[in-house]
């Protein structure tokens, strides 16, 4: 059995109570049967070790003679395999562009309809979306604590051009985009009602969030919006809680300005 020691101040060694994990510990005494049974097994590894490399040797060789003799039938078949992937990945493309351009057409003639059965004008050119109404509202919330809170937040509600038929997915992709999306002149739609900052988490996450915004409140910041098929109306409402009270709202985005 192995003995873990320290070297001695006037020679010879002494034992450490700690065993190998001992700090003071510097030498090993092992029995001369210990010793050569060490060495026996690590003469057994190294063999191993060049029986495997000499066996991985042999496969790589086997391997690239096998690969020079298949390499031009290979390349030939890879070359087709290429050709036939990019003559299918072109048609998916246009497919695809094709499938864009009708569902942007479709969207296009639904969002009119809406416009012109709402008396949106100019009904090709207005977005079909306008503001129903925002109002104040008492917003419960948990604080860093876990205790609860409570804010006065303004809760918005939005009409979409998408009537409730739209599937809620569909519908809701749509609208995100829609609301979110940047013109050229990097102005989005929800900016036009003085709404400048999204957060897709609660209110209590968004005030602990410092690495999202150190200064919340100095911007109107909306909270994951929710969506509501209006079945009255006929169409898909995005609800709204934001930090703020919305600018003043364009006249064309008012339900009254017909």
């Amino acid at each position: 059995m192995a003995k873990f020691v320290k070297e001695g101040t006037f020679g010879g060694y002494k034992d450490v109570p700690g065993g190998q994990s001992d700090p003071e510990c510097t030498h090993v005494i092992l029995k001369l049967k210990e010793y050569d049974k060490m060495l026996q097994e690590q003469a057994r590894a190294e063999r191993e070790a060049r029986s495997t490399k000499y066996g991985a040797e042999r496969a790589i060789e086997e391997a690239k003679r096998e690969a020079r003799y298949t390499a031009q039938e290979a390349a030939e078949e890879a070359r087709q395999m290429v050709a036939d992937m990019e003559s299918a990945l072109a048609a998916e493309k246009a497919e695809s562009a094709h499938q864009r351009a009708l569902n942007a057409n479709l969207l296009r003639i639904s969002r009119e309809r809406a416009n012109a059965d709402r008396k949106l004008r100019p009904k090709k050119e207005h977005t079909g979306y306008f503001v129903v109404f925002s109002e104040e509202t008492d917003h419960r919330y948990k604080d860093g604590n876990k205790h609860m809170k409570k804010v006065v937040l303004w809760k918005t509600v939005i009409q979409s051009p998408y009537v409730v038929d739209f599937p809620a997915a569909q519908a809701r992709k749509q609208i995100l985009e829609e609301l979110l999306q940047e013109d050229e002149d990097g102005h989005r739609l929800i900016d036009r009602l003085g709404i400048n900052g999204i957060y897709n988490r609660g209110y209590g996450s968004m005030i602990e969030d410092r690495q999202w915004c150190a200064e919340p409140g100095e911007y109107n910041i909306m909270l994951k919006p929710k969506f509501k098929a209006n079945f009255r109306a006929g169409y898909w409402e995005v609800i709204c809680l934001h930090t703020k009270p919305l600018d003043v709202v364009p006249r064309e985005m008012r339900i009254c300005e017909k």
